[in-house]
């Protein structure tokens, strides 16, 4: 989970689902095994999807 979002990863493919269980975006970040920087990109993807869908990361 990363802020607030539900994250599945399928090889370089990215799952991005609201705690509902809805799918809001599906991500391909590339065949370079840049795992470390694909997780920095989905922090500020999945903060930015989480506001627009008003999911709150606070517990």
């Amino acid at each position: 989970m990363m802020n607030g979002m539900f994250v599945e990863q399928n090889g370089q493919y990215y799952s991005v689902y609201t705690p509902n269980g809805i799918m809001v975006a599906q991500i391909f970040m590339g065949n370079d095994g840049q795992f470390l920087l694909d997780a920095k990109c989905m922090e500020v993807i999945t903060k930015l999807m989480a506001r627009r869908w008003r999911i709150s990361n606070k517990k």
